[in-house]
């Protein structure tokens, strides 16, 4: 499952720890992100999609990437007509992994693709 910005939530800390039930992986959440701000049990996440995702960590619940895309009604970033020149996109995926990057990259160019191959509709 990948969130609204490419990270994958499958290898989040947070996410592997409400799905397994390890408190050990949500402390790891709460101690390693935003300088503890969070409790583990603020941490419990089931992922950032769906929009309508009531299991969300309280930090992501604020996430203005999220809360753009949803307001967009893109279903990634990539899919978003202003993906080139996002500056909130652009400024988080530089302090991300190279894996990110790529990641979207490639999702945009499947959507890129997916537009092109689209028959256009007639009025």
């Amino acid at each position: 499952m990948l969130g609204y910005c490419g990270i994958n939530c499958a290898e989040c800390s947070a996410y592997k720890g409400t799905v397994t039930t390890d408190m050990a992986l949500l402390e790891k959440a709460a101690g390693s992100f935003w300088d503890g701000a969070y409790s583990a049990q603020e941490w419990v996440c089931l992922g950032c999609t769906p929009a309508d995702q009531p299991f969300l960590a309280k930090y992501c619940a604020t996430c203005k990437i999220r809360g753009c895309a949803i307001e967009k009604g893109v279903q990634n970033c990539a899919a978003c007509d202003t993906y080139e020149s996002c500056q909130m996109l652009k400024d988080f995926i530089k302090g991300e992994s190279e894996a990110l990057v790529q990641r979207m990259d490639l999702l945009r160019g499947r959507f890129l693709a997916l537009r092109n191959e689209r028959p256009a509709t007639r009025a």
